[in-house]
């Protein structure tokens, strides 16, 4: 029994935040939850695709291994917490430019021990018949998941709610408190809130948080553009990525497309550019007349220069945690296990590197 069970708070509801409350919750701890939007998932988790995948990865890069620990962890997620997988669909069918570009991203991932297939055209036209211009062949990736990262932050909130932690919403975090070098608790509008622990988790606000300190934590952004359109009917039954378009159907029809995202001026603003990708929409796809434009949302995803993530206490400031990187969706049910073993149980781990 501990003689003495800290207090964590942990900032930002979004997908990494959520998770990480989760597994501390159930855990036992003592943690409150703090974000300045009014629910779960409203930042940048709100504007993810919602991919959870190895095949987008490089087998050669030091990401690749940590990719596949975080994809099994969704398989131990879904014996966990159900709920939190109900409206996922699975597998995934991607394509290059050449058959034989298709054909070395089977061979390249399958070698590495991935369950993936090459599927001929036959297949691919049979398993999505929308589609106006079949490939040759694809790679179908069938342990990938479609999935909601909002809804799966609240699933995750709503689960430590019931386990016993707390949470607090609308409430902007104005600064962290110290004495003495370490943590003593978060500075919000009505008052200072007591904490012996701060997880930060916030993505790329962790810098304004920590600049604070003099602590620079290396993290940049990455923008990415989500496109939502409005649709009647079911279109495409997976993700599908070609060379034109990634994109993937929820449940209630809405079709998502993701793009890379550079801001170049009006005629590559997100509105413009979704309704460009509305027109190759069409060429690729067999679409209803009324699918229309409903949103685009531009995202800045906290990255790394190494393309890992970064997990652990920041050694300038004892009590203070860092949690970030990119892909979020991805890595949430790993980092949110590692974060709450470290945290609670002093077990640090050695696939994602520390803050330094």
């Amino acid at each position: 029994m501990r003689l003495h069970q800290p207090r964590i708070a942990v900032i930002s509801a979004g997908i990494l935040g959520s998770a990480i409350t989760y597994n501390l919750a159930v855990r036992g701890a003592d943690v409150l939850l703090l974000d300045e939007n009014p629910r779960p998932g409203c930042g940048v988790t709100g504007r993810a695709f919602g991919w959870v995948n190895v095949i987008n990865g490089a087998p050669d890069h030091t990401s690749y291994p940590l990719w596949r620990e975080a994809v099994a962890e969704y398989r131990l997620l879904k014996a966990s917490l159900p709920e939190a997988l109900s409206d996922a669909r699975a597998g995934s069918l991607i394509w290059r430019a050449t058959p034989q570009e298709t054909e070395q991203l089977a061979d390249v991932h399958r070698r590495a021990g991935e369950d993936v297939e090459l599927l001929k055209r036959s297949v691919v036209a049979e398993w999505e018949p929308r589609l106006r211009r079949v490939p040759e062949c694809a790679v179908f990736s069938r342990s990938d998941l479609a999935l909601d990262p909002t809804r799966l932050a609240g699933t995750y909130v709503a689960a430590a709610l019931a386990a016993g932690a707390s949470a607090r919403f609308d409430k902007r975090v104005a600064a962290i408190e110290t004495a003495n070098g370490r943590v003593t608790g978060i500075r919000v509008s009505d008052g200072i809130l007591k904490a012996d622990v701060i997880v930060m988790a916030a993505g790329s606000a962790i810098n304004v948080l920590a600049d604070e300190f003099g602590i620079d934590t290396d993290i940049e952004t990455s923008p990415a553009l989500l496109l939502r359109y409005a649709c009647s009917m079911p279109v495409v039954s997976r993700i599908l990525r070609g060379p034109r378009l990634e994109i993937r159907q929820a449940g209630d029809n809405t079709l998502l497309v993701a793009k890379s995202y550079v801001e170049d001026g009006v005629e590559n603003g997100p509105q413009t550019i979704g309704e460009r990708t509305l027109a190759v929409m069409r060429d690729e796809l067999n679409l209803p007349g009324d699918v229309m434009l409903a949103s685009a949302d531009v995202g800045d995803r906290p990255i790394f220069a190494d393309g890992l993530p970064r997990l652990g206490f920041l050694p300038q400031v004892d009590g203070l945690y860092v949690a970030a990187g990119h892909p979020g969706v991805i890595l949430a049910p790993l980092i949110g296990r590692l974060t709450a073993e470290e945290i609670v149980d002093g077990r640090r781990t050695e696939l994602i590197p520390g803050p330094k």
